[in-house]
Formats: C-alpha cells, structure tokens, sequence
C-alpha cells in the first residue's frame, strides 16, 4: 500500500486491494438483475444509481458458482478494508482491533450523480467510528472526494461546495481533496469536522464501497471476523 496524509486523520490508499483484477472480474460477472437502485436516504425517488449488499451469512447460502464469486468479494474487500485500518490504527496511537461493519454496498453512481456535503453521523448513527471509501475504478470523469472542515453550524449556515469539483477549487470553498485511483481507500473519522462531498460524475460511473469501523462496544448481532 501507498499511504498519503491529506491532513492529520484523513489517510488516503493507493494500491490497497490484493487481487484486484480477480475482484473486479467477479464484480463485473455479477448477474445484472442482482443490482438494485441506489436511493437517498430521505427521498427514495431520488436515484444516485445501482447497488448490490454483501452479507457474509446470505452468500453462504446460495448455490455454486455464485456463492464462490461472491465470498471472493466479500473477503477481498473487507480484508482490504481491515488492513487499512490497521495501518490507519498504528499511525492514530489507537490499540484497538477494528470493528468492521459486516456488511458492505458495491455501489454504482451514474452520470450526473454527486452526493453534498456531509458527515456520515449526520443520519444519528452515532455507532460509527471511522468512515472508508473504496474505489474500484477511475475511468469516469468527475468523481472527487473532498472534504471541508468545520462543525455543523459553520458547514451548514454556509453555501455547499460547487459539485463540480473543479468549480469547487477554483472558488475555494473546498479544504483539501482528492480524484481516487482505482484500488484505492481513504479513511477518516465519521464525526464532523469531516465533512465531504462526492463531486459530480461528468461522465462514465464510478463504482466505490463505503465501509465503517464502528465503535468497538457496540453490540452487534453479526460480526466481520478475519478469515
């Protein structure tokens, strides 16, 4: 892994996925009907684009080829995603083994799709500890991540950043951000100051996989454990 520091708790990955051209040959034969739309959270008419979930115990219960493939997505990602938080952990002084969520979204966004600022505790999922994003391709145009800090009366008594990133640099309404390689993650906690925008996918998709550490006492039915 290539590890860049965007600013003190913000990490960005390059070259974090082992097998990486496997995964994205089982992703890519996933069966089309399997994928589903992508909606806000507070407006299901509202469509970013597609996505298929990832849960360890449903994939073990379907049927050969199939369960194979999808196993192979499942614990190339969230062995991807423990290994970053492990380096993540050292560089923090945090001695704590990462609680991974245990179940993850492959999600497409389409063109014309962005997502505004925002921190991901903003939903009142107060569980969350460290957020990840993982991009599987950089083939699109657009699809920036950045982030601009603050707490939320200053982030929201302000206008968002442009949605074009480009946009958003040249008015200097953005701290610090970043246009993702495939195979890579970046890494930040979940809480404000961190607020980030998804910029504007001009053309093509971007296909990326949110991923949280979650608070270590909270209780979960289900667990990731490290194969």
């Amino acid at each position: 892994m290539n590890k860049k520091v965007l600013e003190e708790k913000v990490y960005y990955y390059e070259d974090a996925i082992e097998n990486f051209d496997q995964l994205m040959k089982n992703i890519n034969d996933l069966d089309a009907s399997l994928w589903g739309p992508w909606t806000a959270s507070d407006d299901k008419t509202f469509i970013y684009g597609q996505t298929q979930a990832f849960n360890i115990e449903e994939i073990n219960l379907l049927q050969e080829p199939e369960k194979s493939k999808m196993s192979f997505i499942f614990n190339t990602i969230m062995e991807a995603f423990y290994d970053v938080c492990k380096d993540y952990a050292t560089a923090m002084n945090d001695n704590d083994e990462p609680n991974l969520f245990p179940v993850f979204n492959i999600k497409k966004y389409d063109t014309g799709s962005a997502m505004g600022s925002h921190f991901d505790q903003l939903d009142g999922d107060t569980t969350l500890r460290y957020s990840l994003v993982m991009y599987l391709n950089d083939d699109c145009e657009g699809g920036e991540i950045s982030f601009k800090l603050g707490t939320y009366d200053e982030i929201f008594s302000n206008p968002s950043p442009e949605l074009d990133y480009n946009i958003a640099l040249k008015n200097n309404n953005i701290d610090f951000g970043v246009k993702p390689k495939a195979g890579s993650i970046i890494i930040f906690p979940s809480s404000a100051p961190y607020f980030h925008t998804a910029h504007l996918v001009k053309s093509g998709i971007k296909y990326m996989v949110p991923g949280h550490w979650i608070h270590n006492d909270t209780p979960l039915q289900q667990k990731y454990k490290r194969y």
